[in-house]
């Protein structure tokens, strides 16, 4: 505005400032000095040696690379349908059958519980249930007949079913966290809808299906993004359970730039493989929002 004083119109800027310069400094500068990297054979000590584009085409012709982008995708969809799927079924529990209001407080805070805990600390927890010696599981599934005496189930140490053993535990921390969102969106539908529906002859699954889950399309939206995001940079559970074995049967990608930089100190190629799943991650992310809205599933 004209009439407005020059201190005035600067002075929202000003408050932006601070901000700029902490994202600047934290995420611009880190950003644009990991895409130079990438072009350098870096040790991590000594002067960096500019070699072009030798370490994307190496990277692009590395069969562990290409196996690691799978298996990080496979922990993002896992995470994004399984994940979504456990808290929805688990808010649908305590709000629709759970009988007294006193025991749906205690079943949340039960079933929120694991998320207090640090993944480390769930991942060595599991990694413990998981031992075929003196593992949880092995003694129950011996209990109920599954095994016999002298047999071992080691699902950690099995390469097709390591991935898929390490993301166990992720269900049982993070399911609550969707229960949570749901359960909070149940708990905003109107009683008016719910009574007509009632009164009109509708039992409890047909309101799940024709009234609860239409009016938690926006809620299902939120948590499978939340969900991807966490998929996407998942390192420490994994690393704690597996470190990326056996052999390379759970080595995600963001297990296998540590590996490049901090054990093999490639911290070039560690920072060109970043780049690219960076790339690949903000493709996913685009395909998944378009889908997304085309489903019309956001307000």
């Amino acid at each position: 505005m004209r009439g407005q004083k020059l201190s005035d119109r600067l002075s929202p800027y000003l408050f932006v400032i601070p901000a700029a310069i902490l994202l600047s400094v934290y995420l611009v500068y880190p950003m644009f000095s990991s895409i130079y990297l990438s072009f350098t054979n870096w040790s991590g000590l000594g002067a960096k040696s500019f070699i072009g584009f030798d370490n994307y085409r190496r990277l692009f012709t590395e069969p562990v690379f290409w196996n690691s982008i799978r298996l990080q995708f496979i922990w993002a969809l896992l995470s994004v349908v399984v994940l979504a799927a456990s808290g929805l079924f688990l808010a649908l529990v305590v709000e629709v059958f759970v009988p007294t209001k006193s025991l749906i407080h205690v079943f949340r805070t039960i079933l929120f519980m694991p998320m207090m805990m640090s993944m480390v600390t769930v991942g060595i927890l599991w990694s413990i249930i998981y031992n075929p010696l003196i593992g949880l599981l092995n003694d129950v599934l011996k209990t109920i007949g599954l095994l016999k005496q002298g047999q071992a189930l080691d699902l950690l140490g099995n390469p097709k079913l390591a991935i898929y053993a390490a993301f166990v535990p992720t269900i049982w921390q993070w399911s609550g966290f969707g229960m949570v969102i749901f359960s909070a969106a149940m708990q905003s539908i109107s009683q008016e809808i719910m009574e007509a529906a009632v009164i009109d002859g509708c039992g409890k699954y047909g309101r799940i299906r024709h009234i609860i889950l239409p009016l938690l399309k926006p809620n299902i939206a939120t948590v499978c993004t939340i969900n991807l995001i966490g998929g996407l940079k998942c390192f420490d559970i994994i690393y704690v359970m597996t470190a990326g074995g056996p052999g390379n049967a759970t080595l995600v990608t963001s297990i296998y730039i540590f590996r490049m930089a901090f054990v093999n100190n490639f911290h070039g190629y560690s920072a060109a493989i970043s780049f690219i799943l960076f790339l690949l991650t903000a493709l996913f992310g685009y395909l998944f929002f378009s889908f997304s809205k085309k489903l019309d599933v956001y307000i």
